[in-house]
């Protein structure tokens, strides 16, 4: 089309037809304009997918990243109700009423162990990828807030949970420097070890394990109402971030 009207133009001026060629100009110059209108839609429209192919991608990894923190969740869960469950057990034994001295030793001595696995992490790389490349504008505005907000929530239950684990941990590791654990891999054992549990200052070792077992029951339990509650909102999230894939 643009070939038509330019050699019409240059034939109207080899023929001093001055208007026609106005004309064949103007018409060879709309039709640039709008060659240059088609070609800056299409690439607007080519930017337009690109960016719903990059925000797609986010959402499905931040919903592979929630569903692992639900697996991850529940296991650790699971792990710190067996460990409760037996540290409970320790106590009701120790609060008996025919709990003795020979009871609160026989305990510390054989059975009881300050040990807790202090794994604490969730999977937030696909938030922080988010947030360093400003692609977080890419969601839509109401979407964008639930997971910043989970993100904040995220954040605000992994500390909570450490400090926690943090002061039980310690506890454990002041109460094992007072008083040798039932170990396999201890450097002493043998009567030399014996002659340490012979001597035991009861009354002490009545209030040390007391801190301690109380320190860690409560730690896992904390633990596992900040994680409790937190697999309830991931599971929410993800059952919206479900419907966001289903829609787009």
């Amino acid at each position: 089309m643009i070939k038509f009207f330019r050699k019409n133009r240059q034939k109207s001026l080899t023929e001093n037809k001055f208007s026609k060629y106005l004309i064949y100009a103007i018409g060879e110059i709309i039709l640039v304009v709008i060659g240059i209108l088609i070609a800056l839609q299409v690439n607007n429209w080519n930017e337009e997918s690109k960016k719903e192919t990059i925000r797609d991608s986010y959402i499905i990894a931040l919903q592979t990243d929630l569903t692992a923190d639900i697996d991850l969740l529940e296991r650790q869960i699971a792990g710190y109700d067996i460990e409760i469950s037996k540290d409970l057990a320790l106590s009701r034994r120790l609060s008996s009423t025919i709990a003795n001295a020979d009871t609160i030793k026989k305990i510390a001595r054989y059975e009881y162990l300050p040990y807790f696995d202090p794994s604490n992490e969730l999977n937030l790389s696909t938030f922080n990828v988010l947030i360093a490349t400003g692609n977080l504008g890419l969601l839509d505005k109401d979407f964008a807030k639930k997971i910043q907000e989970h993100h904040a929530y995220q954040l605000t239950n992994l500390k909570g949970i450490d400090f926690n684990l943090k002061m039980a941990a310690n506890l454990g590791v002041e109460y094992s420097q007072e008083y040798p654990l039932n170990s396999p891999y201890n450097a002493i054992n043998g009567q030399i070890m014996a002659s340490f549990w012979e001597q035991i200052d009861k009354n002490k070792l009545k209030i040390d394990l007391n801190a301690t077992l109380t320190g860690k029951i409560f730690a896992l339990k904390a633990a596992n109402y900040f994680r409790t509650v937190l697999l309830e909102k991931t599971k929410k999230l993800i059952t919206e971030i479900d419907k966001k894939i289903i829609e787009n």
